[in-house]
This record gives structure tokens, sequence and C-alpha cells, in this order.
């Protein structure tokens, strides 16, 4: 994929506004700070995107002056970060979005809004549940030893889960971990299996 680098913001809008319909995919550069060369933002990229419904992926390194990211069309079922949320606000107040990006942003859900573990408030396991774990003395007595960060994660993923069966699953797996005395985030098997 060919790489496109902007110096302005409004040079990312006008290509936006002229292939936002009928391109899927679209990479472009960024200079780095440090690099001397004039480039738009990453903030003002995800700026223009939101206007046309389109969103940004991950950052990978092209080089020690730059950075490319894939841009997409949003899809129906794509996460909203508070950030976004945010950005969404302020961009409907200056009047600058579009109807591709009025449309994406009026298709979320609030069950694909905000559900990154760092926006969400740190749950508790019910008294069923933490009197569970106290039972299994040497697993509770690492569990809290961890960062809180660590635990937050934890007990969100196992609170989170619709149905108490599911949570109670989750449970004897975070208790067994401990047990072992073992991060289960640490393991990517377990990384690519973390869902709310």
């Amino acid at each position: 994929m060919t790489l496109t680098f902007f110096a302005q913001q409004n040079e990312f809008r006008t290509w936006l506004a002229q292939n936002h319909k009928t391109a899927t995919e679209f990479a472009v550069g960024f200079y780095k700070l440090s690099s001397g060369k004039s480039s738009m933002t990453w903030s003002q990229s995800v700026d223009e995107a939101l206007c046309y419904g389109w969103i940004d992926g991950m950052r990978k390194a092209v080089n020690n002056d730059s950075y490319e990211i894939r841009f997409t069309p949003r899809k129906a079922t794509s996460i909203w970060s508070a950030v976004n949320i945010e950005k969404m606000e302020v961009l409907i107040q200056q009047g600058l979005m579009q109807p591709a990006g009025i449309a994406s942003f009026e298709k979320r859900t609030e069950s694909r809004s905000k559900i990154y573990t760092y926006e969400t408030d740190a749950m508790q396991l019910s008294v069923e549940f933490e009197n569970e774990f106290k039972a299994n003395k040497s697993a509770w007595n690492y569990f809290i030893t961890l960062a809180p960060s660590y635990k937050k994660t934890s007990i969100n993923w196992v609170m989170s889960a619709k149905h108490e069966t599911t949570q109670l699953k989750r449970l004897l797996e975070l208790i067994a971990n401990s047990q072992a005395s073992t991060n289960k985030w640490k393991d990517n098997k377990y990384n690519k299996k973390l869902t709310f």
C-alpha cells in the first residue's frame, strides 16, 4: 500500500472528501517532531477521519523519522472510545461534521462505547465471589499483592460477564492463576481472549 504524507490537516480532509465513499483503506504517513519535517499530527488526522466516518488503526514504525497508520471506513460494530466521543461533540459544535461521519456516530451502541478497561469504573467482586476467592488463602494472598491495574482488569473481566455461570468460571480461572502465582494478562493466549 502506498504511503501518503500530509503536511497540513486540510490536505487529509480534502482526500477524505473525495474518496471516503469509495476507498476501502488508506495508509497515512506521519513525520515525528524530531525529524524537522512538516506533518499533520495524529490527533488532527483522527479529527478528520471522524468527520467522514473513518477510523484509525494501529501505529506502525516506518523508520526513525516517521510512522504510518492505516485508516478505514468505520463499521457499525466499531468501538467508540471516550476520547473519540468527546471529539465528536466538539466537531459537531464546530460544524465540521459531514453526513457520513454523523451517520457513523448515530449507529454506535452503548455496549460498544467507552468499554476499554482504562475507561471503565472499577468493579467489585460480589460478596460470594470474594469469599470464594479468600477461601483459597495462597491464591488470595498472591492476588492482593499485585498492581492495582492488574486487579482492576481481572475483577472487571470476571464481573463483566453477562451470566453468573460465566462469571464463576472466570473467577475460578483467576483463582487458579493466582494459586500458581501467574499473571494471566502477560500470556499472549489470554491477551487475545480479553473481552468484556
